[in-house]
C-alpha cells in the first residue's frame, strides 16, 4: 500500500470508518448454545465451550482403543467427539472468529478468540445449582457485536442450521467478515460493504445509478488527487443482494475501493462529513486537499444536475443505505 493509499485509509478512520487487516490464515467457528440457554453467559462472560466433559483433548495418534470403547457408550459417535473436543481445544487459534446462536436463532453474536489455549474454569455446586453453564473447558472471547437474524446475511442461513456442538465455517469467511467490518483488506483485496434497509422491493434505476454515481465520482477524485485510473474499471468487482438485509459490496485494488469509500461517506450528510462551506473549499487533509477535491467534484456534479448529491442522497434515502461510519452494533442479548 503506497502513502497515499495509506493517507486514504487514515482519514476514513478519522471519519469513523476504519480498514481492518484480516489475516489468510483466520479460521471461522460456529459453536452451539445448548439451544441459547448459554448465549447470554458466554456473551456476558466473555467466552465460550462445547462440552464433552468427559472427553480428553486428544488427537488422533494417541487415541487408543480403550479410549474409543470406554467412549462409546456416551457418544456413539465418538470419533466426531473427539475431534470436535481436539478442535476446540489446539485448532482454534488466537484472533480467529466465533459465532454463537440465541434461541431459536433469534440474534447471532460475532466475536474474537482472545486465548491461545483453552482454560479451565472453576465450578462449585452453588454455580451448577444456580443454572450456570457447567461446562469448564472455555475459550476466552472478544464479542464484536451482535446481530438479529432479520439483519443478517441470507448467505449465512446455511450453516446456522448445523446442530453440531462446533463447526468449521471457513467457506463462509468473505460473508462473515462483511457481517462484522464495513470495510476489510484480506489478500491485497479491499471489501466495501454497505446496508440496505429498505422493506420494499427497491425501484428497478436506484442500485445501479447509486453504483455508476459513486463509481464515477471516485474516478473523478482519484483524477483530482492525480492518482492513475487506467485500470479502475476492471480492479473494481461488486456484490448485491437486495432481499430483505440487503447488501452492495465493492471489492478490489485498495486504492480504487478507498476513493469509493470516501466518496460514499461524503455522501452521507455532506457537511457533517466534509465541510463543503466556501470558506473550507481551500482546506488541506493529508491527502493533498482531499476536502477541496471533493467539492470540486460535488460542485461540478450539482451544475449538471447529472448524479448530483440531492439524487444520490434521494436514492440513499429511498434504500435506506446505513451510513458505514455510525453502523450501531447491536446488543447480542
Amino acid at each position: 500500500m503506497n502513502e497515499q493509499t495509506k493517507e486514504l485509509y487514515d482519514t476514513l478512520a478519522d471519519l469513523g470508518l476504519p480498514v481492518q487487516e484480516v489475516d489468510d490464515t483466520r479460521h471461522y467457528w460456529f459453536i452451539r448454545t445448548q439451544g441459547g440457554s448459554y448465549f447470554d453467559e458466554f456473551f456476558l462472560d466473555n467466552f465460550v465451550a462445547i462440552g464433552h466433559e468427559d472427553v480428553p483433548c486428544v488427537p488422533e495418534d494417541k487415541r487408543t482403543d480403550q479410549l474409543i470403547d470406554r467412549l462409546k457408550e456416551a457418544h456413539p459417535q465418538t470419533t466426531r467427539v473427539l475431534n470436535q473436543v481436539y478442535r476446540f481445544c489446539k485448532e482454534i487459534h488466537k484472533g480467529d472468529i466465533v459465532i454463537i446462536p440465541a434461541a431459536a436463532s433469534a440474534h447471532f453474536a460475532f466475536g474474537y478468540i482472545a486465548d491461545d489455549e483453552a482454560y479451565q474454569e472453576e465450578l462449585n455446586e452453588e454455580d451448577i445449582a444456580e443454572g450456570k453453564c457447567p461446562y469448564t473447558r472455555r475459550r476466552k472471547t472478544h464479542w464484536i457485536q451482535g446481530i438479529s437474524k432479520d439483519r443478517v446475511d441470507s448467505k449465512l442461513y446455511t450453516f446456522f442450521r448445523n446442530q453440531q456442538a462446533l463447526s468449521q465455517v471457513d467457506t463462509y469467511s468473505d460473508f462473515i467478515e462483511r457481517a462484522i467490518h464495513p470495510l476489510y483488506i484480506k489478500n491485497d483485496t479491499a471489501h466495501f460493504t454497505l446496508s440496505i434497509r429498505t422493506p420494499d422491493s427497491p425501484n428497478a434505476l436506484d442500485i445501479p445509478v447509486y453504483m455508476y454515481g459513486i463509481l464515477t465520482m471516485a474516478q473523478e477524485l482519484a483524477e483530482e488527487l492525480a492518482i492513475d485510473t487506467t485500470d479502475f474499471s476492471t480492479n473494481i468487482k461488486s456484490r448485491t443482494n437486495v432481499q430483505s438485509a440487503g447488501l452492495i459490496e465493492l471489492l478490489g485494488d485498495p486504492a480504487f475501493v478507498a476513493l469509493i469509500s470516501v466518496v460514499a461517506v461524503a455522501l452521507f450528510g455532506g457537511s457533517v462529513k466534509f465541510d463543503f462551506s466556501e470558506d473550507r473549499k481551500t482546506g488541506e487533509m493529508k491527502t493533498g486537499g482531499l476536502i477541496g477535491a471533493i467539492t470540486k467534484i460535488m460542485d461540478r456534479r450539482n451544475k449538471n444536475k447529472k448524479y448530483s448529491e440531492k439524487e444520490m442522497q434521494a436514492i440513499i434515502a429511498r434504500l435506506q443505505i446505513e451510513d458505514p461510519t455510525t453502523k450501531k452494533k447491536e446488543d447480542g442479548r
